[in-house]
């Protein structure tokens, strides 16, 4: 922490000279804690050695060079040098040069000022650093095949993960609303950490059981722990609602078209890679099935159902696919194949499935026969027509 502090300070330094500058009538110098100036209203004093800064360090006092003490100095001015503290720890110096009895009571005023600024810029960088080491473990854990358990521990100590916790992850894609925004460019870092924050409330995740981060431009992630199996069933259950209303606060951002998927349970972190991918996956498919709202979970019905054609193995579609090729070769295919499936979504009532295609019901009747007459299949049978259905699904939707 100390070298992020210390850093920190040398990085801003110039900036806080020249703003102190424009309201203090005298010139001034940040040095830090091994002596050195990092900072001067003298551009040419920046990187010499200024001896008494180390004393006033190891005191912790306020020191008052007067030009009788100064004249046989090298690189010190008359004026005062006073510690900078950070929690409590001196850890740099602010010199003010002039006559001591005219700035030395500027001395407390400029301190309490280049402290508070200091302080600020290092909150703000310690955060950015955090995010930024968020992002890292995001992409190591979900992107690579494998994984070093070591690595792996260090993370989760780090941001006080339980290693072997149940946990499982949500992929929230914004697509490139980021890029795309030109009114939020130009403060991108503060709108990231509001949607992450916004994030966590929206899922009722905790700092300390849970890892939100930006894993690039277009997707958040929430690696969340769970308890129990139950418990992940009681998070699915909510997943819905809690995503709408993630959806609504995005929207107050301008991001408008989102895309929310929760993964599988994983026993430990070094599996949720795998909820990871599944979510991934589900945000694909969803696209595909046109589902909507897009919130997608293997707890929703309609989704399970319409990926079920994709799950049969590869030597069964080719059955399948043989099978039905005469169906599939007739020139009348795509509209049969739409009035079979128009007649299995209205739960094989004939009347219901005409009424949706604008048919006579007769009209319904007499392709079904047909597809029977092709197929050998029982259009009244649900087994049959189950089969039937899945293949159809496969070829045409």
């Amino acid at each position: 922490m100390e070298v992020t502090i210390i850093k920190g300070f040398v990085q801003f330094a110039q900036k806080i000279v020249k703003s102190t500058s424009d309201i203090l009538p005298f010139p001034i110098s940040l040095i830090d804690e091994n002596g050195y100036i990092i900072g001067s209203t003298n551009p040419d004093r920046i990187g010499t050695v200024h001896p008494p800064s180390k004393e006033a360090l190891q005191k912790n006092t306020v020191l008052i060079y007067d030009e009788e003490k100064t004249k046989n100095m090298n690189n010190v001015l008359p004026g005062v040098v006073i510690p900078l503290t950070f929690e409590s720890k001196a850890v740099g110096v602010l010199g003010i040069i002039g006559p001591p009895e005219q700035v030395k009571p500027y001395a407390y005023l400029v301190k309490n000022y280049v402290e508070m600024m200091w302080q600020d810029a290092i909150r703000r960088q310690t955060k950015d650093l955090r995010l930024k080491a968020a992002e890292t473990f995001a992409q190591y854990v979900l992107l690579n095949d494998t994984h070093n358990q070591q690595t792996l521990e260090q993370y989760c100590d780090m941001f006080q993960i339980n290693y072997d916790s149940y946990c499982f992850c949500i992929v929230i894609d914004i697509g490139n609303a980021l890029l795309k925004n030109t009114t939020i460019q130009h403060k991108v870092g503060d709108i990231k950490a509001e949607l992450l924050e916004s994030t966590r409330e929206a899922f009722h995740c905790k700092q300390e059981d849970s890892l939100c981060t930006f894993l690039n431009s277009e997707k958040i992630i929430l690696l969340s722990s769970a308890l129990s199996e139950k418990a992940y069933i009681d998070r699915l259950h909510c997943f819905e609602k809690q995503s709408l209303k993630l959806m609504a606060v995005l929207r107050s951002f301008q991001i408008k078209h989102t895309a929310i998927a929760i993964g599988s349970l994983s026993q430990t972190i070094a599996g949720i890679d795998q909820s990871f991918r599944e979510a991934n996956s589900l945000i694909q498919y969803g696209e595909q099935l046109d589902i909507s709202p897009k919130i997608y979970s293997y707890h929703n019905w309609d989704l399970l159902l319409g990926l079920l054609p994709e799950q049969m193995k590869a030597d069964y579609k080719d059955r399948l696919a043989f099978r039905l090729l005469p169906l599939l070769q007739d020139k009348s295919a795509s509209e049969l194949a739409k009035t079979f499936i128009t007649y299995c979504e209205t739960n094989m009532n004939t009347s219901k499935a005409a009424k949706k295609l604008f048919i006579h019901r007769n009209t319904l009747i007499y392709r079904l026969q047909k597809i029977e007459e092709i197929t050998s299949l029982d259009t009244k049978s649900f087994e049959h027509c189950m089969l039937l259905y899945l293949g159809l699904k496969r070829q045409f939707y």
